[in-house]
């Protein structure tokens, strides 16, 4: 009895050796998620002609995941890639491109094959500005303005606009032309005009009408209407679609 007594002890060590010998190798994956991006807003660019769409430039963030690291191999990737929203990868650079505006809520991940997975948060800031420019003409087309994305689950804040109209000069040097009256109107989806402004612009002269209207949630016309004159114009136009700049993610916070 006495003799069991006294290794005992060390069959507890032993025992205990083993165990702890079997844990060594069953280590949990450790990762180390680094994503860099240089900046967390963008403008979509439409650039209309005579009323037609002439051009369009989407918004481009590169996504940089180079700095993410981890004990086992892993995969990465941004999560809400959806809708009108598309994705390219280059190495490990993932680039998305933003063809609708509003603000969009992303989700950067890495994930080992162990299942050891890191994210982070990324929001993204999408306005929309309009180019709009008409030459020699008694009759401007409307200027439709979409400020609603069915996807961003945050309103835009504004709609900015500035609109410009020109009487150029009939004969170079020489005159001849008259005083023109316009008139200017935000009209909603139901005909209702939002706002109104008139204005009369002479001979070698232009006139502005600079606003902004809060009514974000419906489509809306901006409309001129040439109530009076000879004379032809020249309409130059600038709506921006803008969003509240709190709901973006700022890079330098990112790791």
């Amino acid at each position: 009895m006495n003799s069991i007594l006294r290794i005992f002890p060390l069959i507890l060590f032993i025992v205990g050796s083993v165990l702890h010998t079997g844990c060594v190798g069953i280590a949990e994956d450790e990762i180390t998620l680094s994503v860099e991006y240089a900046h967390s807003n963008g403008t979509i660019v439409e650039e209309f002609v005579d009323g037609e769409l002439v051009s369009r430039t989407v918004v481009t963030i590169d996504f940089d995941f180079t700095k993410t690291e981890a004990t086992t191999p892993f995969e990465f990737g941004i999560w809400g890639i959806e809708g009108p929203l598309s994705q390219n990868q280059n190495g490990k650079v993932i680039s998305v491109d933003f063809s609708e505006h509003g603000i969009w809520d992303l989700t950067a991940f890495a994930l080992t094959e162990n299942g050891a997975r890191a994210t982070e948060e990324i929001v993204i800031r999408v306005e929309l500005q309009i180019e709009w420019e008409e030459k020699s003409t008694y009759d401007p087309k409307p200027l439709a303005i979409n400020s609603v994305s069915e996807f961003s689950g945050v309103p835009a804040s504004s709609i900015l606009i500035h609109s410009k109209i020109e009487n150029p000069v009939l004969i170079e040097n020489i005159g001849g032309g008259r005083e023109v009256e316009v008139s200017w109107a935000l009209i909603d989806e139901i005909g209702i005009v939002c706002q109104s402004q008139k204005g009369y612009v002479d001979e070698g002269e232009e006139v502005v009408w600079h606003t902004v209207h809060f009514g974000t949630y419906e489509v809306h016309e901006l409309h001129i209407e040439y109530e009076e004159g000879q004379d032809y114009i020249d309409v130059s136009q600038t709506v921006i679609v803008q969003y509240p700049d709190t709901y973006e993610t700022d890079p330098t916070s990112t790791s």
